[in-house]
């Protein structure tokens, strides 16, 4: 998966690299991990290979790598937080990728050096078509819009153990809050709007890569409804015992539910998100890639320890798949998923359904964009990562035509209504007494979650029906 966190704190970042970033998760002849730099952005800066911590932290201070310069103009820097003024700038976003947690283990516990190749490399194409999502704001002579620039500077740091010293194979891509506009010509501050609703088709796009991988090693795949995968022959049992940083989380979560049951009802994906980062600490310990693998084994039988080497057996491009999937039928479900319920969707939503549907088949990223690309899509200058089809504008344009013809066009849905349900509120009456009255072929109604909209409808249902005419009701 790819999580997104934006750090906002010049104190918390430079530490964040310290402890987090630079330090490896083993130490092999005493090295730490070093990171690697990517993106248009970080060659237009002069920055590529190993990311040095000099040019890292003056990124961080928002001055240019080589120079020492301001980079961008700082606009807003602090903000007041319950009546007290902290850091609002910022600094940088740490999206992470992370495999099924079966891939780390079949990587790192089944010692498939080919899997972290694999990782390394799906990450990077994931992060060379995220790049393209760059955006920064324009602002001048009152507009209010964005302008994708398509480039970013950003480290990336892989790591290959959780905090509780699980295998737990993933990389941190830092992306910096910088852009060059060149329309502008000079660096601005990064628009994230662009790149967080992309940050799906990225995880697409790693995840089909790395299946892609794993299937030519002689892995088979079982793709899970929750949208990921896993490898088959790693069994579940296997992986729940190696989520101990997971099985943490839960428990806060469960602590904190408790404590707060006013929180129920939230969305219980973003408090996990928000205790992994307050929960977070440092590793328990640094320990040797000899001492994480004894770690490592003394939690699995024999069998668990055999099964995980026979999987490394498997003559590679051994999975045959009997039905494959091509880019024309991944791309014709992918439009018939979206377009059933949206008039105009983004292109790269498009790009990550096909991708969700044909995980793993034998096609690239850029013979799938090319495809969609001379679809004959309906496009709009002004929001070029948008698209539609003919045949969907024709079908809102008579919805549309039908609403307007059958304006005043009908006697009264009830001539005589009798009077409304007493537990009705006051907008609830206004919204069921014109309802009732309207004379149009076509109405509508709605309102926000918790508004009693189906209160409504049953009041207009028994209305109807008492009324003596039928009602049929269509599910959505």
């Amino acid at each position: 998966m790819v999580t997104a966190k934006t750090q906002h704190s010049l104190k918390n970042a430079e530490e964040y690299f310290e402890e987090h970033l630079s330090v490896g998760d083993y130490y092999d002849q005493g090295q730490r991990v070093a990171g690697e730099w990517i993106g248009l952005g970080a060659e237009r800066l002069g920055l590529s290979g190993k990311v040095r911590a000099e040019d890292f932290l003056r990124l961080c201070e928002n001055q240019h790598p080589a120079t020492g310069e301001k980079l961008t103009p700082e606009l807003k820097t602090t903000r007041i937080q319950n009546g007290e003024k902290v850091a609002d700038r910022r600094i940088f976003y740490d999206f992470t990728f992370s495999p099924p947690k079966s891939v780390s283990i079949a990587g790192l516990i089944g010692e498939d050096e080919r899997i972290l190749e694999a990782h390394s490399h799906a990450v990077t194409l994931a992060l060379r078509e995220f790049e393209a999502f760059s955006a920064t704001r324009i602002r001048k002579d009152g507009a209010q819009n964005d302008r994708l620039t398509g480039n970013f500077a950003a480290a990336k740091f892989t790591h290959d153990t959780s905090r509780a010293l699980d295998p737990h194979l993933h990389t941190h891509c830092i992306v910096f809050n910088a852009t060059f506009d060149p329309v502008e010509n000079r660096w601005k501050a990064l628009q994230n709007y662009e790149l967080l609703r992309a940050r799906k088709f990225a995880e697409n796009v790693y995840y089909h890569e790395l299946a892609r991988e794993l299937k030519n090693f002689g892995y088979r795949i079982e793709n899970r409804a929750r949208g990921d995968f896993e490898i088959e022959g790693v069994s579940e049992q296997i992986c729940n015992r190696f989520s101990k940083r997971d099985n943490q989380i839960d428990e806060a979560l469960k602590k904190l539910l408790e404590t707060r049951p006013d929180l129920a009802g939230s969305n219980l994906k973003d408090l996990r998100e928000q205790l992994a980062t307050t929960e977070r600490t440092r590793k328990q310990k640094d320990l040797g890639r000899d001492e994480l693998r004894t770690l490592w084994e003394a939690q699995l039988t024999k069998s668990e320890r055999e099964s995980l080497r026979q999987l490394l057996k498997t003559p590679e491009n051994s999975v045959k798949n009997d039905r494959p999937i091509g880019v024309a039928e991944a791309v014709g479900w992918a439009e018939e998923h979206l377009f059933d319920r949206n008039s105009i969707v983004l292109e790269c939503q498009l790009w990550q359904e096909a991708l969700g549907r044909a995980r793993g088949e034998n096609f690239t990223i850029a013979e799938l964009t090319d495809f969609t690309r001379q679809r004959g899509y309906v496009r709009d200058k002004a929001h070029p990562n948008q698209v539609t089809l003919r045949e969907v504008l024709m079908r809102e344009w008579e919805i549309v035509e039908t609403a307007r013809q059958g304006v005043a066009a009908l006697h009264p849905l009830v001539r005589n209504p009798r009077p409304t349900n007493p537990k009705l509120d006051d907008e609830q009456r206004i919204a069921i007494k014109a309802l009732l009255a309207s004379t149009n072929t076509v109405s509508v109604f709605r309102g926000g979650a918790g508004t009693g909209k189906s209160f409504v409808l049953n009041e207009l249902v028994e209305q109807v029906q008492q009324s003596g005419r039928r009602v049929v009701l269509l599910a959505p």
